[in-house]
């Protein structure tokens, strides 16, 4: 008695094989754009602190100023800024404050008691900063104190963190 023969090569389809490769292959693009793209919390620890210290910085520079020293310390706060900000800066500082500095003997001292970022993308970010200022003048020479929050945009220009928006909260 003989038995019949197999054939000795069975013939498969190649569609299985080609959309379980394009399923893994949309998985991980997927992955890599969840973890690389739209997760801010997966940004380093050192630009989330170069983020902190630009902002923290900027706002007690933007804030601070004596009569005695008001060109510098605006020069000081420009080079912190950028975009229509720095613009809106110039304006409120030649027109505003500096006269009121001047005339009044305005002094105040910003501190950041507390801070965070709140988006961080890879040419911008925003924190949100919580700020003592102390103010004294030629006609309250008591301290006055203030205690606010901001919401501080920034902008990556060349290789630093710029002050592009300022708003407080």
């Amino acid at each position: 008695m003989r038995i019949p023969s197999l054939p000795h090569t069975v013939r498969r389809s190649p569609e299985p094989l080609l959309l379980t490769l394009a399923a893994v292959a949309a998985v991980a693009v997927a992955v890599s754009l969840l973890v690389f793209q739209y997760r801010p919390d997966n940004h380093g620890d050192a630009v989330k602190n170069e983020v902190l210290t630009a902002a923290t910085e900027g706002t007690v520079a933007l804030l601070s100023y004596s009569p005695e020293s008001l060109d510098s310390d605006f020069a000081a706060a420009k080079s912190r800024m950028t975009g229509d900000f720095l613009t809106y800066y110039n304006q409120f500082t030649e027109k505003v404050i500096a006269p009121a500095a001047k005339e009044k003997s305005v002094r105040t001292t910003a501190t950041i008691v507390r801070s965070a970022v709140a988006e961080l993308h890879a040419d911008s970010a925003v924190a949100l900063l919580f700020i003592n200022q102390t103010t004294t003048s030629a006609e309250k020479p008591d301290p006055a104190l203030a205690a606010s929050s901001v919401r501080v945009t920034l902008s990556k220009v060349e290789d630093s963190w710029l002050i592009s928006s300022f708003d407080p909260v």
